[in-house]
Order: C-alpha cells, then structure tokens, then sequence
C-alpha cells in the first residue's frame, strides 16, 4: 500500500511540475512577443527618421527610386494644410501674419504681438456690403410693391370711368334719364375699393380722413 502511495504522489508531483513548467514558458513567451514588438515599433520608427532626414538632405534632388514617395508625401501635406485652414475658418480663426499667433478673425489687432489683422477689415467690408445690398433690395421691393399698387388703383379709377360712361351712352340711346353712378370710394395710397364708413384701409393701413 505504502508503496502504492508513494507512486501516486510522485506522479502527482510530477504532473505539478510540468503544469508549473508550461505556464512560466507560456509566461515567458508572452514577455518575449512583447519585447518583440517593442523592438518592431524601434525599427518602424528609425525607417521613418531615415525617410524624414532623407527629404531634408535630398527632398529636391532625391533619386527617382524616392522620387514618387517624396512628391505623395508633399501633396498630402498640402491636403493636410487646407484642412486646417478649413477648420480654422469653421471656428473663426486666423493666424497672425507676423507672430503666427491664433486669433479670432474680427480681431482688429493681434493680442500678443500688437499687429493689426487685415481679416478683419475683409470681414467687416463683406458685412457692409451685404448689407447694403439687403438694404437695396428692400428698398426696390417695396418701390415695386407701392407702383403695383398705384397701377392698380388707377385701373380701377379707369374702371369706374368706363361703367359711368357705357351707363351714359346706354341712357341717351333709349331715352331714359341717366342714372347718377355710386362713386366708389378708394384708399387714397394703395387704391383697395372702400366700404361705406371706413376710416382705414384693410390693405395698406392708411387713414382716410386725415
């Protein structure tokens, strides 16, 4: 039995040993996959030096191996200058032209270096000239909208004249005694028919009897 024993224990151990062998390798292999991807990003990173110090030493005269690299690099940075500049303009920003300060457009000056922003004056140029063309074209509707009315009222005035003397032309044909037409009164600014008794015209507000 002691001996039974015996073996069973030893086999136990070394079932231990091998479980505790197998997680320190497994351990060990996970810190080695790291130090091997650490050693990756060092070797990524110096190739992008090398690129970096290369367009500096030789960007205008690089070979045509890197040539092609050199001038698709170039037109991303420029991609990447205007999209900046979009989003500067979006939150109504500029840099100063002397310090390269951020400022807000409108600014008339530079907070820090005291020069004077011409943006501003570009916006508040734009802003004076959109409004005064608002202002024109305000000011040619409501000329268009009183001549529509004017017209109008004169085409009714000319209306009125024309039934008063077809009424009279009909009168001295059959012999009857001409009937004396109802003058119909009109709103003295915009023309509109009036109805008996009002002090106000319903279309333009004006006063009748002032």
């Amino acid at each position: 039995m002691g001996s039974f024993l015996d073996k069973m224990a030893n086999k136990i151990n070394d079932i231990g040993n091998k479980v505790v062998e197998k997680t320190t390798s497994s351990t060990e292999n996970i810190r080695l996959s790291n130090l091997i991807k650490d050693e990756e990003r060092q070797i990524a990173n110096a190739y992008q030096a090398i690129g970096k110090k290369y367009r500096e030493m030789y960007g205008e005269n690089a070979t045509p191996e890197f040539a092609e690299y050199i001038n698709d690099i170039c037109k991303r940075e420029l991609l990447i200058k205007e999209y900046r500049k979009k989003i500067q303009h979006n939150k109504g920003k500029v840099n100063c032209q002397s310090c390269g300060n951020e400022i807000e457009s409108t600014a008339a000056f530079c907070p820090k270096c005291g020069t004077k922003n011409p943006v501003s004056e570009e916006i508040a140029r734009a802003k004076a000239a959109a409004e005064a063309k608002a202002a024109a074209e305000a000011a040619a509707k409501a000329q268009a909208r009183a001549q529509a009315q004017a017209e109008a009222a004169a085409a009714q005035a000319a209306a009125v004249e024309a039934q008063s003397a077809a009424a009279q032309a009909t009168a001295e044909e059959t012999g009857a005694a001409p009937t004396t037409p109802v003058e119909k009164s009109v709103c003295k600014k915009c023309g509109k028919e009036l109805s008996a008794g009002d002090i106000f015209c319903t279309e333009c507000g004006t006063r009748q009897d002032a």
